[in-house]
């Protein structure tokens, strides 16, 4: 039986491998599954696959080739030699198609397309998203901000003044409700300051503004930008009721000179305002820019208010380039001064006020102090007035309280601010390198982690200090105050983070006829959020801020005239040495000759508002 059956199976596979020889040729796209193309000889001819020892018969005789292979001369019954190339090639055509590589290529650049167009769905989905958590965040927040400001008791703040006693600053100070009168309320939910500073942020995205920028060159070949307020980007033009992006709708007076509300409304086009109209400057603080939310805010309740208003970016910010080796700081003078100047010779009638907060109120008052100890003061350029808003009033404990991660101050802080002067100094390293004070072999930006390291490593070496402790020391409040003879306020919050000391600038202003200081309780580090408005409207400094230097802009009294005049030329002369000026690329803050007086300039009397 067993022989039988393999004699019955021989048969059944010779016999069928003598149809396959038989066949005639079928195409490759409906060749049965166990027929095989041509060879890569380009054969042609089919093969069956066969068992080990069997051998391939056909009509024209046997095969003496070994089993499972086939000679060219092998064609199928009833074609000649050259039909079947013709058929092998139309095999071969069949399977391997020179349209096969143009559907490859096409797959691939539809590959690339596709990754192209799945990732630009996906950043356009994260943007959305982004968006929408944003917009959700801002109306939650804002919601529960109004439910617990019902339900929650207020915490009231009352002002606390320090001048000294003076009639020129007494004067002043009676023109500024908000002080003398009036009182601050915190949101209940920002009570803390580390929420108000935190929170204050998002003050940049509730108002949009339309700048014009202009470039000004510095005496020491450094630039800076000056964004000068064209409108708000938002809000009703025509001077009818109308909304902004996020503020309430308000009708806007342009004869209203102390606004309750301030909203996109409410800001008038800069070419409608009078060429003596006050210009307003506006300073930010590290690594800031006319885009922050403090300036912006300041900047609409100074338009509001029909003076004209520019927003300083200092050199390297704001997206200014850096033109010379030396970067911004505190104890440099040299972008106010040129901002001032600029100003100035485009509206020479017109008074000037200043404004700054956070590290910019260093800059500022050292530009107050080096120009008053100066023979006819800052108001040889017009400037009348200050209002300087978060001033960390003793750099030293500041400072040190900021670069320290075992304090509340540096832990929170120091990161965020390090990581923002890393950015500063990796995006202008190549103009900070061509100092040539600066060893770029061991200027390692990536390893500086805090403050003091970078004020170690470029600012005290490109401004010409020997260590950290002289440069704070440069700039301090207490020491700059004495020589200020411009009338200036401070504005700090008791809880401000980076306040520092009060006890030695205290002493300062109660010995100066010219500044004053006034400070909260509650109010964080350049926040001072206000409960009804939180970070969607103007808050409680920029009210004091325009109150206090309209009450400049306005008459005095011959009261206050004649304490102004009592006060004298400054005993304590800001200024910095000529000889380190020579010999470093730095700016000259100050003219070596404290006496002498700019060629160019004609002598000019004090800016009186009564004229």
């Amino acid at each position: 039986m067993q022989a039988n059956a393999h004699r019955i199976r021989y048969r059944f596979n010779t016999y069928c491998t003598y149809r396959i020889r038989s066949m005639p040729f079928v195409p490759s796209s409906k060749k049965p599954a166990d027929v095989v193309g041509g060879d890569e000889a380009g054969s042609g001819d089919a093969r069956s696959v066969l068992h080990e020892g069997q051998d391939v018969t056909s009509e024209a005789g046997s095969n003496s080739q070994t089993s499972g292979s086939i000679g060219r001369g092998d064609t199928p019954a009833g074609a000649d030699e050259n039909q079947s190339s013709d058929d092998d090639s139309d095999s071969r055509v069949s399977e391997t198609n020179p349209g096969d590589e143009i559907d490859k290529e096409t797959s691939g650049n539809s590959k690339k397309t596709s990754l192209v167009s799945r990732v630009v769905r996906r950043i356009a989905s994260t943007a959305v998203s982004i968006t929408k958590t944003t917009v959700a965040t801002i109306g939650t927040s804002r919601i529960m901000g109004k439910v617990l400001d019902k339900t929650i008791t207020d915490e009231v703040c009352v002002p606390f003044i320090v001048h000294g006693g003076g009639a020129l600053t007494r004067e002043l100070l009676q023109k500024c409700p908000s002080l003398i009168s009036g009182t601050y309320t915190p949101p209940n939910w920002a009570r803390n300051c580390h929420t108000q500073t935190l929170v204050g942020f998002c003050r940049m995205f509730t108002l949009f503004l339309n700048y014009s920028r202009q470039m000004v060159r510095c005496e020491d070949g450094g630039q800076v930008a000056l964004d000068w307020l064209v409108s708000s980007r938002s809000g009703n033009k025509a001077g009818i009721s109308g909304s902004g992006m996020f503020a309430p709708k308000l009708f806007r007076n342009s004869e209203n000179t102390n606004p309750e509300t301030v909203s996109a409304d409410t800001i008038p086009d800069a070419s409608t305002l009078p060429l003596d109209a006050p210009v307003f400057i506006m300073l930010h603080g590290i690594n800031g820019g006319s885009h922050e939310g403090p300036t912006k805010w300041a900047v609409a309740t100074a338009a509001t208010r029909g003076w004209r208003c520019v927003a300083l970016n200092l050199r390297g910010c704001g997206g200014a380039e850096l033109s010379s080796p030396k970067v911004y700081c505190a104890a440099s003078s040299t972008d106010v001064r040129a901002a001032v100047d600029a100003c100035h010779s485009l509206y020479s009638a017109a008074p000037i006020l200043l404004s700054a907060y956070s590290l910019g109120t260093y800059v500022v008052g050292t530009y107050l102090a080096e120009e008053d100890s100066k023979p006819g003061g800052a108001a040889r350029r017009n400037v009348v007035g200050a209002v300087l808003t978060s001033c960390p009033m003793e750099p030293h404990s500041s400072y040190a309280g900021l670069s320290d991660p075992d304090k509340p101050t540096g832990l929170m802080y120091n990161g965020a601010i390090a990581a923002k002067l890393r950015e500063y100094f990796f995006k202008h390293e190549n103009a900070v390198q061509e100092h040539p004070e600066v060893d770029a072999k061991l200027l390692n930006i990536k390893a500086m982690r805090t403050v003091v390291d970078f004020e170690k490593a470029v600012i005290c070496i490109t401004h010409g200090f020997k260590n950290v402790d002289e440069y704070y020391e440069y700039f301090s409040p207490a020491r700059i105050i004495p020589s200020i003879r411009t009338p200036t306020l401070y504005v700090v919050a008791t809880d401000d983070p980076f306040l520092g000391e009060l006890e030695g600038v205290t002493e300062s202003i109660r010995g100066s006829k010219f500044v004053s200081l006034a400070h909260v309780k509650r109010g964080g580090h350049v926040a001072f959020l206000e409960k009804g408005v939180g970070v969607f409207g103007q808050c409680w400094t920029d009210k004091v801020t325009g109150e206090f230097l309209q009450g400049v802009l306005e008459p005095r009294s011959q009261e206050a005239e004649a304490a102004a005049l009592s006060a004298g030329a400054p005993t304590t002369i800001i200024a910095r040495d000529n000889q380190i000026n020579n010999k470093r690329i730095v700016a000259r803050t100050s003219f070596a000759n404290i006496g002498e007086e700019d060629e160019e300039d004609e002598p000019e009397t004090r800016f009186n508002a009564k004229l």
